[in-house]
């Protein structure tokens, strides 16, 4: 495990944990009071809270255990999309977990505001709890350390043990012990990015800008999308568009600008998923109980990739999903998705010509994601959703503005009185997205390149055969094996091929 353990002397925890040792003699108070019950095990705290699953928010209260963790509705639930969830409700109207179950703790920010707390059980299950405030997110995180086995619990990004688990996990993608799928999964999770809360969804980059070719080459640069550059700056007409609109947008309340729009929103995720449930019925709640039109769904990538390039107000990234499940390209469900202007009926999403079928795109997508053009400038792309060049002047300089709302500590909802204020800024948060916290103030450091594969001695006299890395991909390789005078490649495809003097057979 990459991250801090849990045994390491010195627990660096957030200011927020001050005065827990206060408030857990009150709550060992309580516990002494209540040790004459025999019949029903003693609460010794409980505390408002909310539950919040992506179709709506479930208010109710929070009771601890030695032993158990209870929520129970006291309320109605707030839909965030139309359609009946009574069963869901019904569902998650009581709720017990045991403390011995929960294996992760993550702090969360809900609402843009640091009051929420998402648990993970062995089986994988989470809940995701919102407090009236941090302060009482605090003391359930402190009896849930003290009671649970955990096997990680986040760290405060302000104090020394979150850099040291920052640069443990830069150090371990450094030496390739990491994916830059696992690696980009574990910056989202620091990020406080969950799979949980469709608003706060984990962001991936688009990698390619080839959707037409035959054949996928990626030995050539030219196959992939600039990672230095946000998606709404990837073409040069663009670049001139949004720095001009930065620099004529003048307002005396709302700082500049280039985009209106983000790159992570819910509508964005559930645009991509909405041909599986849940989130073909998160998606219909989304719309007012039916499928948005059928010009504006998910029809295929070079379509989506041309609008995400030529738009200001379309400047999405990418989700995990779209590099390790195939499904979400296919209408298993035979989903009635309509037709296009063009006289299209939209079924399966429409793939690249390199592709041959769903699982063929997911296996050549995600060995894009893993290339060596991608490793050397992945951390381009970090600095601009993670690191120095998400806010302020490097920010600017590198057309990476976003409404001013999307970031965090530009909003405080504690603070509002107006109601009709509160609920516009609700449904800004809700539906036009959050910049990730800022985990780096400085440079990523560019990943070290791979070190070159040993190669067989070649016999005397022998033509020189060709370098490993520029072949077109056809299936990708899963293993290699050097022989004497060749080497065999073993693809996705269950293909054996054998590479001799350049040839491949």
């Amino acid at each position: 495990d990459q991250f801090t353990s849990l045994n390491e002397e010195g627990d660096d925890d957030e200011e927020e944990d001050d005065g827990d040792e206060e408030e857990d003699e009150a709550t060992s108070a309580m516990g002494s009071a209540l040790a004459g019950e025999t019949k029903l095990e003693s609460q010794l705290f409980n505390t408002e809270a909310d539950l919040v699953r992506p179709h709506g928010v479930l208010s109710g209260r929070v009771y601890l255990s030695e032993t158990k963790l209870r929520f129970i509705a006291t309320g109605t639930n707030e839909a965030l999309l139309e359609g009946d969830w009574s069963e869901a409700v019904a569902r998650d109207s009581a709720l017990t977990w045991s403390l011995a179950s929960i294996r992760q703790m993550h702090r969360r920010r809900y609402l843009m505001a640091q009051t929420a707390l998402e648990l993970y059980d062995e089986e994988g299950d989470a809940l995701l709890l919102n407090f009236v405030d941090k302060r009482k997110r605090s003391r359930v995180r402190s009896w849930l350390k003290k009671k649970c086995h955990l096997e990680y619990r986040d760290r405060d990004r302000h104090r020394p043990a979150f850099q040291k688990c920052l640069n443990e996990l830069q150090e371990a993608w450094h030496r390739r012990e990491l994916s830059n799928f696992d690696y980009l999964t574990r910056l989202n999770e620091l990020a406080g990015r969950s799979q949980n809360d469709l608003n706060q969804y984990p962001i991936f980059p688009w990698v390619l800008c080839d959707y037409e070719s035959e054949q996928l080459d990626l030995s050539d640069p030219r196959s992939f999308r600039d990672l230095s550059r946000p998606m709404g700056a990837q073409a040069e007409t663009q670049r001139q568009l949004v720095a001009q609109l930065y620099s004529d947008f003048v307002d005396e309340e709302i700082p500049k600008f280039h985009y209106g729009s983000h790159y992570s929103t819910m509508g964005f995720v559930l645009y991509y998923l909405m041909r599986l449930e849940p989130f073909t019925s998160y998606h219909k709640g989304l719309q007012s109980g039916r499928f948005d039109h059928a010009d504006r769904l998910f029809h295929s990538f070079k379509s989506t990739y041309h609008s995400c390039t030529h738009s200001s107000s379309d400047v999405k990234e990418l989700i995990p999903e779209l590099f390790y499940l195939p499904d979400a390209l296919l209408n298993r469900n035979q989903l009635p998705l309509g037709e296009r202007q063009d006289g299209q009926r939209l079924d399966d999403v429409v793939l690249p010509p390199w592709a041959d079928g769903a699982v063929d795109f997911i296996a050549k997508h995600r060995a894009a994601l893993e290339s060596d053009y991608v490793s050397a400038h992945l951390h381009e792309w970090i600095d601009l959703i993670f690191g120095y060049k998400q806010r302020g002047p490097a920010a600017v300089a590198a057309l990476n503005v976003f409404f001013h709302l999307t970031y965090e500590g530009n909003v405080n909802l504690s603070q509002l009185k107006d109601q009709a204020e509160i609920r516009s800024l609700k449904a800004q948060i809700n539906n036009f997205g959050q910049t990730p916290p800022q985990l780096m103030m400085q440079p990523h450091p560019q990943r070290r390149p791979r070190a070159p594969p040993t190669a067989p001695a070649a016999p005397l006299g022998a033509a020189s055969s060709a370098p490993i890395g520029n072949f077109r991909v056809e299936h990708v390789p899963v293993a290699m094996l050097p022989l004497d005078d060749s080497v065999l490649l073993f693809d996705s495809s269950r293909k054996l091929v054998s590479h001799k003097s350049g040839v491949w057979t």
